[in-house]
């Protein structure tokens, strides 16, 4: 019957760390949503592409330097986050590398894709 009892007292005592680490990871998901926000991708918006690009809602036309501004590439039927993901994952000759990586080629997507 002790033995019983044992594995009982372990099988409740696993449940409660299962359950604690699950309420963890549910606490940790709108940290994560967040960072993937237009915000975050604003910033690097800055940062890196407004010398270069319109970044911000203006009319949708090219620049003086004939590169689109994000509302532009925000108003194509063909932009979606996936192909800007490609894009921004691969080299240009016309764009710095600037070796994004997964977060910062999401928020920039985000971003662009908030312009709509």
């Amino acid at each position: 019957m002790r033995k019983n009892n044992l594995v009982t007292l372990h099988s409740v005592c696993s449940c409660g760390v299962a359950s604690s680490v699950l309420v963890a990871t549910l606490a940790l998901l709108p940290i994560s949503a967040f960072a993937q926000a237009p915000e975050a991708g604003r910033a690097l918006a800055e940062r890196w592409c407004a010398s270069c690009h319109i970044i911000d809602r203006a009319p949708a036309a090219a620049t003086a330097s004939g590169l689109p501004s994000f509302p532009a590439i925000a108003a194509k039927a063909t932009t979606t986050k996936q192909s800007l993901d490609l894009f921004l994952s691969s080299e240009h000759t016309r764009m710095p590398d600037f070796s994004l990586g997964r977060y910062e080629r999401n928020a920039l997507a985000d971003y662009i894709l908030s312009l709509r």
